[in-house]
């Protein structure tokens, strides 16, 4: 990629979207709490694993434009996550950092857990646990793509 920095947009701008996601899964498991409504716990189910869809896009963006080489096949989601730890060698640095990686590998088995089971067959506490760790995720993930973010125009810059 020749213009970095619409790369940059474009991650930074799943960052905001990302940052609206977190707060909807705040705000639907304290309706939950506040209520007793479990369908407050299946739609906070559903923020969690848009979450993680939206680390996936920032790292597919990356993997794409960067790295050129998108895992496939079964494994490909813990692929991607792990490739983004990964220094590449004459290419970037790691895109997250091992306590990122750890947190956010809760969230890719939970994105698992809620595609291949009924709403109703979740558990409210382990939702309400990914829930209230969401926030400090977001933080080490905005950190650790912001950092790579500057990376990129540094590197733009050095063309």
């Amino acid at each position: 990629m020749s213009d970095y920095r619409v790369l940059v947009a474009r991650l930074r701008n799943e960052l905001t979207r990302l940052d609206t996601v977190v707060q909807t899964a705040t705000n639907q498991t304290e309706k939950a709490t506040q209520t007793g409504d479990v369908d407050y716990f299946q739609a906070a189910a559903l923020s969690l694993q848009n979450f993680y869809m939206g680390v996936e896009r920032i790292f597919e963006e990356i993997a794409k434009q960067i790295d050129q080489s998108v895992p496939t096949g079964a494994n490909s989601h813990r692929e991607l996550l792990e490739q983004m730890a990964l220094e590449i060698s004459s290419l970037r640095p790691p895109v997250i950092q091992a306590d990122t990686l750890k947190s956010l590998n809760e969230y890719r088995g939970f994105r698992h857990v809620v595609i291949h089971r009924y709403g109703f067959e979740l558990y409210p506490e382990r939702i309400r646990e990914l829930v209230e760790a969401l926030p400090n995720s977001y933080v080490l993930l905005s950190r650790d793509t912001e950092n790579f973010c500057q990376f990129l125009l540094e590197l733009e810059r050095s063309l």
